[in-house]
């Protein structure tokens, strides 16, 4: 099998964490676009190259079924419409076939983050509260203008005063028995406050 560009597996990420009928595109760019904020604030950089313009409901990647259909092609994902009236919906339906994602400890974190706080969220209140809230969603003023995504680059790394890929990386090896856990760093550090005080 061909390899899956990191967009596309993006958005089979969405798709199988969305589950049957499938995740409406509106939705699907929207968590894209989230999951980019999230990892533009706290890792310094996009997880996905899309690049995201100013639309009347949130930003929009025009790309987006570029990679819709590369995942199609490979069997991955399919789309699908649904007309309701006046109203027609696409979704982005998971084939159920498992890959091996190429996403950080620091992407993986975020992805989980998207995930628990916005896939099921109510449409509306997730593109007018949360989405339609961001920095470079705000800066841009007119439709079709693309979002200034760059002026938020670390911009959480520094609020919080640690990098989060670090971080993650160390706990790692302290479950692997590499390092010290917390929990044993103070126990040892508690050790040597006591060895050194004066009887």
């Amino acid at each position: 099998m061909p390899e899956l560009s990191k967009n596309a597996q993006l958005l089979k990420f969405f798709s199988q964490q969305y589950g049957h009928p499938g995740v409406p595109r509106k939705r699907l760019v929207k968590l894209a676009f989230m999951a980019d904020v999230l990892s533009r604030q706290y890792l310094g950089k996009p997880i996905s190259s899309f690049v995201y313009i100013k639309d009347h409901f949130g930003p929009n990647a025009r790309e987006l079924p570029q990679f819709t259909g590369e995942l199609a092609t490979m069997g991955l994902s399919f789309e699908c419409t649904e007309r309701d009236g006046v109203r027609t919906t696409i979704r982005l339906q998971d084939s159920g076939q498992a890959i091996e994602f190429g996403f950080s400890r620091g992407e993986t974190e975020i992805l989980g983050y998207v995930v628990k706080n916005y896939l099921t969220m109510d449409i509306g209140e997730f593109i007018d509260a949360v989405v339609k809230k961001t920095e470079p969603f705000l800066a841009a003023t007119f439709e079709g203008e693309e979002l200034p995504m760059s002026m938020i680059d670390g911009s959480g790394r520094e609020q919080v005063g640690f990098d989060l890929e670090a971080i993650l990386a160390a706990e790692h090896e302290a479950i692997d028995g590499k390092g010290s856990t917390l929990a044993e760093f103070s126990r040892a550090l508690r050790a040597d406050l006591t060895a050194g005080r004066p009887n």
